[in-house]
């Protein structure tokens, strides 16, 4: 399968401003008119047509008050989290933030050079954090550095989180955009890892 960086790049930004964006940000206006287009899945390469029609049905934002709700539940609180969005509470055998995979995280991230900007401190392994990084690999080309941030320090995590978020929501935005995530990052990481070296 073909992929082209740019377009990969925009997924990928779009992809984090849907987990990092409570729904009422003004950066998340053009994600939630994206999804509300009824074309925007054959713009989408990489993730297969009936999976893309599938998902289609879910990420449509019919009431944008209900996808702030699931957001105020799911990621914000109060009470737990049943999906945390951070890698660590996946991968650290304690199941907490800022665990061994953050560390190691944040060793790639500085020795790639990628700076968080984030308003507040937050461990980088938040799922939208790291989108936005791939995203930045993405645009700048950086193909290898690109396969082991998305293999190494998302893909190894990311169905975990995507399993309980479908059963705590079964159907909605967040699962569908969750799905999303997991299969373009995984067409990605396949369309990168088999495509032809250059001549």
């Amino acid at each position: 399968m073909r992929i082209e960086l740019p377009t990969l790049s925009r997924q990928l930004n779009l992809l984090g401003c849907g987990f990092r964006l409570p729904p009422d940000h003004p950066d998340m206006a053009g994600v939630l008119d994206l999804f509300a287009s009824p074309d925007w899945a054959a713009h989408w390469p990489g993730v297969a047509d009936a999976d893309l029609s599938r998902l289609a049905v879910q990420l449509i934002p019919a009431d944008r008050h209900t996808i702030a709700l699931a957001w105020q539940r799911l990621f914000a609180g109060p009470g737990a989290q049943p999906a945390p969005p951070w890698g660590s509470v996946y991968l650290d055998p304690e199941h907490v933030l800022r665990g061994c995979s953050t560390v190691a995280l944040s060793h790639f991230l500085q020795r790639e050079h990628l700076q968080l900007h984030t308003e507040s401190p937050e461990p980088p392994d938040h799922l939208g954090l790291i989108l936005f990084q791939a995203a930045v690999l993405a645009a700048e080309g950086r193909e290898a550095a690109l396969i082991t941030l998305l293999e190494d320090h998302l893909l190894s995590w990311l169905p975990l989180f995507v399993h309980p978020l479908e059963q705590a929501e079964q159907r909605g935005f967040y699962p569908a955009l969750a799905g999303l995530t997991l299969l373009t990052v995984q067409g990605a990481v396949a369309a990168l890892k088999n495509r032809p070296e250059p001549v």
